[in-house]
């Protein structure tokens, strides 16, 4: 069985022109036994309708308990019918329509844009950074993303999946690009490397000056994995919408709140990875009022802690015996200590 998988409705859907990639009709997905003994797959589900309960909800609904890594998954499929989850975890969307955009043509009122985005990319390169944040947000093969005007600011108004058989000749020509890269690029691996059990990023900065691993301490990492079955692939802040690659996500930078590091984190936990530091532990252990709290707690011994603030702050040498360090609440990897 082929390591990635086309679902269509009806298997008239697949022009003689696109890429010649292996297909099944949604009930045949749904009914044959040896695809459903299949694990690992990657399955592309390009039914013409994912409404709830439809063949094409189910596609996905059952791809998932089949352990196939298919698009777009089930929260998916229910995020592109709630207008609400629109305004959700898009911390800079705003400000890259407003670049992207603009204010439109000196006596020309603009107040829709409409943009197509088949596998994350879209027909206009000035628009492709915006085409990945919206792709790695909703994970659908083709999509329709709408934006209005409001108040002299853009905002995401609808996002509808697209059907495969009601494309333009031009739309077509950019289905084939696009998908032909995206299965190259993402899905396709080399038969001759080494296949291992589970893919690991290790999310890293290589220009950060005092990083929680070092270049050889990655290197040994790397290694380990292998001699374990993991493959092992250092990543970038530049590698966001890569997440859903991956069975896990290690995190050796630096961490924060305010930081992307913490949007890593909260995507991969939500795409079903093993995650270190997972969301929970940066909120908290980075907070040394948490962690001081949490010690005390569980009646571990640690050295004498004072909370300060402006309030207790002249009488701190009352209660704590010089030398001292002193912390910051929220820093990390020794940030912030005095």
């Amino acid at each position: 069985m082929a390591e990635h998988l086309i679902i269509i409705d009806r298997l008239s859907d697949w022009k003689a022109e696109f890429p010649r990639l292996p297909i099944v009709s949604a009930k045949d997905y749904l009914d044959k036994p040896e695809i459903a003994r299949e694990r690992g797959l990657h399955v592309l589900n390009l039914c013409r309708s994912y409404r709830y309960l439809s063949i094409g909800y189910y596609c996905s609904l059952l791809g998932e308990a089949r352990q196939h890594k298919i698009m777009p998954s089930v929260r998916t499929i229910n995020d592109l019918s709630r207008k609400a989850i629109y305004s959700l975890d898009f911390d800079d969307l705003d400000a890259k329509a407003q670049t992207a955009f603009g204010v439109g043509p000196v006596g020309l009122q603009v107040t829709v844009m409409e943009m197509d985005i088949f596998f994350g990319q879209c027909a206009s390169r000035p628009l492709q950074e915006l085409a990945r944040q919206l792709f790695d947000a909703f994970r659908a093969p083709l999509m329709r993303i709408e934006f209005r005007q409001q108040e002299k600011k853009w905002r995401l108004h609808a996002v509808k999946a697209l059907q495969l058989q009601t494309l333009s000749p031009e739309q077509e020509t950019q289905f084939i690009n696009a998908l032909t890269a995206f299965v190259s690029k993402r899905w396709q691996k080399p038969r001759t490397r080494r296949r291992y059990r589970y893919d690991l990023a290790i999310l890293q900065n290589p220009k950060e000056v005092l990083p929680p691993s070092d270049s050889r301490a990655l290197k040994k990492f790397i290694r380990a994995g292998n001699r374990l079955g993991i493959d092992v692939e250092l990543i970038e802040r530049k590698d966001f919408s890569r997440l859903g690659e991956f069975d896990g996500l290690f995190i050796r930078e630096t961490t924060a709140i305010d930081h992307y590091t913490y949007q890593f984190a909260k995507k991969a936990e939500r795409e079903g990875l093993v995650v270190i530091d997972d969301p929970d532990s940066i909120l908290k252990c980075t907070n040394k009022v948490y962690l001081d709290e949490l010690l005390r707690a569980n009646r571990i011994s640690t050295p004498k802690t004072v909370i300060l603030s402006r309030d207790n702050l002249d009488s701190v040498d009352h209660q704590i015996q010089y030398p001292i360090v002193l912390k910051i609440p929220d820093g990390s990897f020794s940030r912030g200590v005095f």
